[in-house]
């Protein structure tokens, strides 16, 4: 049993996407701008509650790796229940703050429909990801205790839960992305962001399962790295799953080439906007980048199947990547806001 391979969360989501019917808008739909400013809003309010969500996921890790100390026998078990104690605490107290916030997400004030759907869609996802969030925790918590008995064949039971629900949150994650790139044409570079992240979470889904079908098989004496047919299959999907990523970062690449030069005039009418046209093609190419970075360590740990020697490497190197992933997000929100700040200026002045 190999508790380094608990495997990583990578639950973030791009909640933003830019319809040609927002940059291609007239400047005096007034009814636009204040959605626009309000989706803007709400936008900031769901992805604050969101990141602090993901945040108590990625800290139960510390508790695992209590958990694989005492199955090591390289920390006491009084120790360990102190080091519990005192981590779950915290963590308690931060889903029940995080999860407290679910009633109080900012409620937009809508003019027309335009983003009640995915306000909507996004609501849904949130509670059910709160539910995963829980689902996890306990997981890890049975993990712990399952760790004290020494008992292996209790440890990968609570081992396989955890792995399964974590192949619940990314598979729900997946039915929000296809959603959003349902409502997208394939002139937009969001909708290939989108499907990059579809695909390179389902690549991880499909390790994820390799490594349940390495535990729930039979031992085989005198054989070493033994690789189980359903789990070389598994493998072998994840890097189909893997390179229609990385091909829609390519077409997203060019998608974005041709999607400036068609909206580049749409943006000239101030240098405010022209400003944040810039700013947008740079916040995509950086994301496209980050993305086939994601890919490259992935890829790295498909191609050690059944080996994990860089796992600790790969781990250090995917959490950086998740961190410019969602600053990048970020950024996008705060453009949003500019050019909803912008719009508004522009047809109070018109008034």
């Amino acid at each position: 049993m190999n508790f380094r391979y608990r495997v990583f969360a990578i639950l973030l989501i791009c909640v933003f996407s830019f319809s040609k019917n927002l940059v291609a808008a007239p400047s005096g739909n007034t009814d636009l701008f204040h959605d626009l400013n309000e989706y803007t809003r709400y936008l900031e309010s769901s992805t604050s509650l969101y990141n602090e969500l993901t945040e108590v996921f990625t800290q139960t890790s510390a508790i695992d790796d209590v958990s694989q100390g005492v199955l090591m026998e390289t920390i006491g078990e009084e120790d360990a229940l102190q080091k519990k104690r005192q981590m779950s605490a915290v963590i308690e107290e931060r889903f029940k703050t995080a999860s407290a916030k679910l009633d109080t997400i900012y409620a937009p004030e809508f003019k027309t429909d335009r983003f009640r759907p995915q306000v909507k869609e996004f609501n849904g996802y949130l509670k059910e990801y709160t539910q995963i969030i829980r689902q996890s925790l306990d997981d890890t918590y049975n993990l712990f205790e399952a760790s004290l008995t020494r008992d292996l064949s209790v440890v990968n039971q609570f081992d396989l839960r955890s792995r399964r629900t974590i192949i619940r949150a990314l598979e729900g994650e997946n039915q929000l992305l296809k959603l959003r790139m349902g409502q997208l044409e394939q002139n937009n570079p969001s909708y290939y962001l989108f499907k990059s992240i579809v695909h390179s979470n389902q690549s991880l889904v499909y390790l994820i399962k390799a490594r349940i079908s390495e535990m729930e098989r039979p031992e085989v004496t005198g054989v070493s790295n033994y690789v189980p047919e359903n789990g070389a299959s598994f493998v072998k999907i994840a890097n189909i799953e893997l390179g229609a990523s990385k091909r829609a970062v390519e077409q997203g690449a060019d998608t974005l080439k041709n999607w400036a030069l068609t909206n580049k005039h749409k943006f000239s009418i101030s240098q405010g906007f022209k400003n944040i046209f810039q700013s947008l093609i740079l916040s995509f190419q950086n994301s496209f980048h980050v993305e086939l970075k994601i890919n490259d360590a992935f890829q790295t740990l498909l191609s050690e199947y059944p080996g994990d020697e860089s796992f600790d490497q790969v781990n250090v190197q995917i959490d950086t990547l998740i961190d410019k992933r969602m600053s990048l997000q970020s950024d996008r929100i705060q453009l949003v806001a500019e050019i909803s700040n912008l719009g508004k200026a522009m047809t109070t002045s018109k008034q």
